[in-house]
């Protein structure tokens, strides 16, 4: 009997597996929104902060390397499917980003291949209505089969990725540089036999300011099924300085929750849940809050509150 149940968990598991791979293989290789805290926020309020301890500018170089994380984790999906997977030919960087996105590979090397996203040297307009500038280089492991497809759902397998001149804003005049670089992991499946991938990052904002921020995030984003819909639970801390030259910490205090599908295949372009907390030990660990709401609502606005005083955001 014992030897029937667990022949009947294990086909489950592996139901449930090819589930999920065939999910992700939909979604062009789905995370993403894997790197996601806030996705670039600007504060709504005409309320100004009264102190330094209530200055949220930590909230907001947190929000924009956050973006820039899970922004450059989107536009690589979207390349990889025709630049070396196949997947979906008749969806092209060209036509999901912009005419000016070219993509090239580098094939030579026996366990990896090297993919260069490239929107050219001055920042243009893409059809998500942000402008990028500069080159995403990422490292894709072939893995055992020779195919960078494979590599994202073998177990062990490390992607890693860093950028060349690259900017990325919503004002053409005011585009951020990042550097630094990312990658992240495929931990296997868990008990419920959905992969999980872990996520680092370190990364350096320069503003049109010249003022730079650094983040260093660190986190784990499992797949999982809520009323019929795939999420990334997304769970884990980040460390950073602002541009003000404030050291914060971030915890993700409640998951949070993100469609797999990409915003090019229809899903949810924003967290739909969770909460993070923010503090500054140099300026009292007073606590600043964000709060996305409920799993279901697809918006772009968030609650952040601090001592007491709330105010909405709208993500970018």
């Amino acid at each position: 009997m014992l030897s029937l149940l667990n022949q009947n968990n294990e086909t489950t598991k592996n139901k449930t597996v090819m589930r999920t791979k065939n999910l992700l293989v939909s979604g062009t290789l789905g995370i993403a929104l894997a790197g996601l805290v806030l996705t670039g926020c600007h504060k709504n309020s005409t309320t100004t902060p009264a102190s330094t301890d209530s200055d949220i500018t930590a909230a907001q170089d947190e929000s924009n390397a956050s973006y820039a994380a899970n922004d450059t984790k989107t536009v690589s999906d979207a390349c990889v499917q025709t630049g070396g997977s196949g997947l979906a030919p008749e969806r092209s960087p060209q036509a999901i980003y912009s005419q000016h996105c070219t993509v090239s590979w580098d094939t030579l090397n026996p366990t990896t291949d090297t993919m260069y996203v490239n929107f050219g040297a001055s920042p243009v307009l893409c059809n998500d209505l942000v402008w990028r500038q500069g080159e995403i280089i990422v490292y894709w492991n072939k893995a055992a089969s020779n195919h960078v497809k494979v590599a994202y759902f073998d177990s062990g397998t490390t992607i890693n990725m860093t950028f060349r001149g690259y900017y990325v804003g919503t004002v053409k005049d005011s585009v951020n540089g990042i550097s630094g670089n990312r990658n992240w992991t495929n931990e296997g499946h868990n008990i419920q036999g959905y992969e999980n991938w872990n996520f680092n990052a370190n990364l350096v904002i320069t503003y049109p300011s010249k003022q730079t921020a650094t983040w260093n995030s660190s986190r784990d984003n499992v797949l999982t099924e809520v009323n019929s819909v795939w999420y990334y639970a997304v769970s884990g801390s980040a460390t950073g300085v602002t541009r003000n030259n404030v050291t914060y910490n971030l915890t993700i205090t409640s998951p949070l929750y993100v469609t797999a599908k990409p915003w090019w295949l229809d899903g949810c372009a924003w967290i739909e849940s969770g909460i993070v907390s923010i503090t500054r030990p140099a300026l009292n660990n007073n606590t600043l809050t964000i709060n996305f709401g409920n799993i279901g609502d697809c918006d772009d606005k968030a609650t952040a509150t601090l001592d007491n005083k709330s105010y909405t955001i709208y993500l970018w």
